[in-house]
C-alpha cells in the first residue's frame, strides 16, 4: 500500500507522541498465528468504538501507562496482510473494513492496522475460533477493551437510525426567500349581490311609487311590459311595483348563493406559501399541519363554486355543486378545534433545491368584519419520515 508523504507525517506523529486512546492501541508484537485468536478481538473492538473517525493499531512499539515509548519494530518476517484479510473475512460479521501495511520510521518496520468505514455495527464473531465464541462482540473504550453491553447495542441502534434522518435546512416563506408576512384584505360587504341588488330595487320602487302618485296614466303603465320572454328573466326596471317589493322582501334569500360566492370565494384572501430544501437530501413522505388562531379570522373548509345563474321571473334556481370540482378534491384538511383552525395538507417527497407551493389549491381565509388585533401567527409544523422530530416554522398574516 503507498503511503502519502500527508499520511506519513501523520502515521510519525502518531507513533512518536500520541497515547493509546479509543481510536489508537499500541503492540510491542506481530500478530502471529499464536496471537490471531487476540487479533480478532482486538479488531472487533475497534471497529466497535463509538468514534467516526479511522482506527489504528500500530505493531512494533512498546507503550507504558507513564506515556514511556520503545521502538521496537518488526523483526521477524512480515505477515501479508491477505493472510489477516482470510482470517477476518472468515470469523469476523458484518465485513469488517481493514488494511495492514508496513511503515518505516526511525529505521524500524513497524506494522499499521487501519481499521476503517466501520458504518454496520455491532461487529462480532461468526463462529467458534479458541476460546472466542459465536456472537461475541467487544468494544474499544480509552484504552480498555470490553465486552459489549445492552447500552451499547441501544447507542449503534440510535446511531443507525439517526443517519438516516434528514439533518439539513428549510425554509418557508411567502412571496419570496425570507418573506414571512401575508396581507389580509377586508371583504367588502357593500358589494355583496344582494347589496347591488337592494340598492337598485329601493331606488326603482321610489321612482315607480312617484309614477304611481302622479296623474300621468302613461307614466304609470311604463313599468309594466307585456312583451317578456319568459325564459330570460325580466330586467328590474321592467317589472311593476308590486313585484319590485316583493322582490326586496325574498332579496336574501334570492341572492343566497351569489353572495355566499361572493364572500367565501370571489372575496377570499387566496392563502399559499413556499416551502424550500436546501439541503441535498429529500423530506421522504412530508406533509404539514398548520395552525391558526380563531379570533380574527375564518377559514373555509371547502371551495364554494360559482352558483348557476338564477332565472328570477321564472324562478328556476339550480345551486352550485363543490363536491366533486378538482379544486375540492384537492383543497387542504381543515379542522377546528374551540379555539383554532387546523389546516393539514400531504406534500408528498420534498426534494431538494426546489421551491414549491405548499397548497396545491390555496387555502381560503377571510378577515371579521371588526378584527381586535393587527396580526394572527400560522404556526407551522413540517412532518416526514426521515425526520427525527418535526421542523417548525412561523408565518405571520397582517390584516
Amino acid at each position: 500500500m503507498t503511503v502519502s508523504k500527508h499520511k506519513m507525517k501523520i502515521l510519525e506523529e502518531i507513533i512518536e507522541f500520541e497515547n493509546e486512546n479509543t481510536e489508537l492501541d499500541f503492540k510491542a508484537i506481530q500478530y502471529d498465528k499464536i496471537k490471531f485468536e487476540n487479533l480478532l478481538k482486538d479488531l472487533i473492538s475497534m471497529a466497535n468504538a463509538k468514534t467516526e473517525n479511522d482506527r489504528f493499531i500500530i505493531v512494533g512499539l512498546k507503550h507504558k501507562p507513564n506515556g514511556e515509548r520503545q521502538f521496537l519494530g518488526i523483526n521477524n518476517d512480515f505477515i501479508d496482510e491477505a493472510s489477516y484479510q482470510q482470517l477476518v473475512h472468515n470469523n469476523i460479521e458484518p465485513e469488517l473494513n481493514f488494511d495492514y501495511f508496513p511503515f518505516e520510521f526511525k529505521d524500524k518496520k513497524f506494522g499499521v492496522f487501519k481499521i476503517f468505514g466501520c458504518i454496520d455495527p455491532p461487529y462480532m464473531m461468526k463462529k467458534d475460533f479458541g476460546k472466542l465464541k459465536a456472537g461475541e462482540s467487544f468494544i474499544r473504550k480509552g484504552s480498555h477493551q470490553t465486552r459489549i453491553l445492552r447500552k451499547d447495542i441501544d447507542y449503534f441502534i440510535e446511531r443507525k437510525i439517526s443517519k438516516g434522518y434528514f439533518n439539513g435546512e428549510i425554509s418557508v416563506y411567502t412571496h419570496q426567500l425570507g418573506n414571512k408576512e401575508f396581507n389580509i384584505k377586508h371583504i367588502p360587504f357593500k358589494d355583496k349581490p344582494s347589496e347591488k341588488a337592494r340598492l337598485e330595487i329601493t331606488k326603482l320602487i321610489k321612482e315607480k311609487e312617484i309614477v304611481e302618485n302622479s296623474n300621468d296614466k302613461n307614466l304609470l303603465f311604463k313599468g309594466l311590459n307585456f312583451n317578456h320572454s319568459y325564459i330570460v328573466p325580466t330586467p328590474y326596471e321592467k317589472r311593476n311595483l308590486e313585484t319590485l317589493k316583493e322582490n326586496l322582501e325574498q332579496l336574501d334569500k334570492t341572492y343566497e348563493d351569489d353572495d355566499e360566492y361572493f364572500i367565501y370565494e370571489e372575496s377570499a384572501n387566496k392563502f399559499n406559501f413556499k416551502i424550500f430544501n436546501h439541503s441535498e437530501k429529500y423530506i421522504e413522505d412530508a406533509s404539514i399541519e398548520l395552525k391558526i388562531d380563531k379570533k380574527n379570522i375564518f377559514v373555509c373548509n371547502k371551495i364554494i363554486s360559482k352558483p348557476v345563474k338564477y332565472n328570477h321571473f321564472l324562478d328556476l334556481h339550480s345551486s352550485p355543486t363543490n363536491s366533486f370540482s378538482y379544486e375540492n378534491m384537492n383543497y387542504p384538511t381543515v379542522k377546528e378545534t374551540e379555539k383554532e383552525y387546523i389546516i393539514t395538507e400531504i406534500i408528498g417527497d420534498l426534494k431538494h433545491q426546489i421551491e414549491q407551493d405548499v397548497f396545491t389549491v390555496p387555502l381560503r381565509i377571510l378577515l371579521n368584519p371588526d378584527p381586535t388585533e393587527k396580526k394572527a401567527f400560522v404556526q407551522i409544523k413540517i412532518f416526514g419520515k426521515n425526520l427525527k422530530t418535526p421542523i417548525t416554522e412561523e408565518l405571520i398574516l397582517i390584516f
